[in-house]
């Protein structure tokens, strides 16, 4: 560590992205805590003003500030509690989004960051995500699926780290607050870039569902998670979401995603336009909202 250079410990600190990228073993370990206290006297050192030049001193001081939020961090942390490691950082496993047979996804330690892990040894379901990018990048549509920031295998079960974009909800949390169901024009937008994006992706989510799909209310955006190893076509699991938002405020979008559901995801996006023209018009900006939970309704 005293070797390290000012800009070398600059993006040390600022790759962490938890205490233990910085500082390993038990902080109840009296080797331990010396070691670590080393380690942060070390890289607190390399980041002093005195040791960078003037360009670079705002970006030395919010590594220092950043070094000490984790050293503090370490210290408390008596209890690592479940993560994983990857080629990038480590990644605590905090609370538990969702979770079917296959997959497990939690929420990170920093806003907007999640990680899926296979719950099976040997399963490879979260690769899929990886497989999908480069598709769906290449033709502009990469804003449409989450930035992934690590994958790796521990313990023999595969993991994803990826990132979403702040603002952003999932279609459970749009269900629970229009239980009665989603106007069909609201509906429209969501569904409509579901279809373009796997479109895009030519091949099939695999887990398609509430908990997977996002969407941004006031930009309407959509970012589709949860990418697995399919199993099967997205047609069933897309009627049953249609069915889920709808409920009985739009007959003609059931019964056409019904009907087309063993139709691949470009013919569906073709005719589901036909539909929409037919019924709603020229497409035009529809507001949407998320009611406000701290006001009664």
């Amino acid at each position: 560590m005293r070797k390290t250079t000012p800009g070398q410990a600059i993006t040390l600190i600022c790759r962490a992205t938890a205490a233990r990228d910085l500082f390993a073993g038990d902080p109840r370990n009296s080797a331990d805590r010396l070691a670590a206290r080393r380690t942060f006297r070390s890289l607190l050192a390399a980041v002093h003003p005195d040791r960078t030049a003037a360009t670079g001193q705002d970006h030395a001081r919010g590594a220092a500030a950043r070094l000490s939020e984790l050293y503090a961090d370490w210290q408390q942390d008596s209890t690592p509690g479940p993560h994983v490691i990857g080629t990038h950082g480590t990644y605590p496993l905090r609370v538990r989004l969702w979770a079917d047979e296959r997959v497990a996804c939690y929420a990170g330690a920093e806003a907007g960051v999640r990680i899926e892990l296979d719950r099976a040894a040997g399963g490879r379901c979260t690769g899929a995500l990886g497989e999908v990018w480069p598709d769906v990048a290449l033709s502009g549509m990469s804003s449409f699926l989450p930035d992934i920031i690590d994958a790796e295998v521990t313990g023999g079960r595969g993991w994803i780290a990826y990132r979403v974009p702040p603002g952003m909800v999932s279609l459970r949390e749009v269900h629970a607050a229009y239980p009665d169901g989603l106007d069909g024009r609201d509906w429209a937008w969501m569904l409509r870039r579901i279809l373009m994006t796997l479109a895009t992706a030519r091949r099939p989510h695999g887990n398609l569902g509430i908990d997977t799909v996002l969407i941004h209310p006031d930009q309407h955006g959509v970012v589709l998670t949860g990418w697995t190893a399919a199993t099967g076509g997205d047609g069933p699991a897309l009627a049953e979401l249609t069915d889920t938002m709808l409920g009985s405020g739009d007959p003609r979008q059931s019964r056409f995603m019904r009907a087309a559901r063993h139709l691949p995801p470009e013919r569906q996006l073709a005719e589901y336009n036909l539909l929409l023209r037919h019924t709603y018009g020229r497409r035009r900006f529809r507001p949407f909202t998320m009611p406000d939970p701290n006001n009664s309704r």
